[in-house]
């Protein structure tokens, strides 16, 4: 069997992917700096927060792709679709969630983007912590690349920690801005501390190759 084999889900992905990333999630910064919860209250709250949060990316024609039996998952969104879609995450249950990210992604990514309006974004992607080190990660990102090269879009995404950022720059993609979130309200592990340094979040593009005639 392979397990870089990759498969695609939809809307009936939600309850496999949130209870992937409850785990994989647990202890991220910038999910703890969101969430704004103490540790313990948080890891009990991450299933309903990805809940929230994958119903609206489903709800907005998130493409869903996982490999191994569910020990990695991909959330990718197509050109023309948002998460961030007030209509939708009404319904999702998570309104104002992803606001705490403020302008400064935003204008990063019109930036990054110039006269391209349209771009895949990658949404969340993990790995189960006793499957990493097999390429889970690297496989399902390059599934994006592929999909998004063919149509000759870019790919955008979100680095929350060093590690995966050291990751996606062996994949291809560029560090256009980094932002600082909560400087002075927390440190850099995403939990309350007055005068805290703030979590980075590293904003990346990867780009198609150019084709030649």
């Amino acid at each position: 069997m392979d397990e870089n084999k990759i498969a695609i889900g939809g809307e009936d992905s939600v309850h496999q992917a949130s209870n992937l990333y409850k785990d994989a999630f647990q202890d991220d910064p910038v999910i703890a700096y969101l969430c704004g919860l103490p540790t313990n209250a948080r890891h009990e709250y991450l299933y309903d927060y990805f809940t929230g949060l994958t119903t609206a990316a489903a709800l907005n024609g998130g493409i869903f792709e996982h490999a191994a039996g569910w020990s990695a998952c991909q959330i990718l969104l197509p050109p023309g679709k948002r998460v961030d879609n007030p209509w939708t995450l009404i319904p999702a249950g998570v309104f104002g969630v992803l606001w705490k990210l403020g302008i400064g992604g935003y204008t990063a990514r019109r930036k990054a983007l110039g006269d391209q309006k349209d771009f895949y974004y990658i949404f969340f992607v993990a790995t189960k912590a006793e499957a990493r080190g097999k390429g889970l990660c690297s496989a399902l990102i390059k599934a994006a690349q592929d999909r998004a090269a063919k149509e000759g879009f870019p790919v955008w995404i979100e680095a929350t920690t060093e590690r995966s950022w050291k990751l996606y720059e062996k994949m291809g993609f560029k560090t256009v801005s980094t932002i600082t979130l909560g400087k002075g309200k927390v440190s850099p592990d995403g939990l309350e501390r007055k005068g805290g340094d703030g979590v980075p979040v590293w904003m990346m593009i990867w780009w198609p190759p150019k084709t030649t005639l």
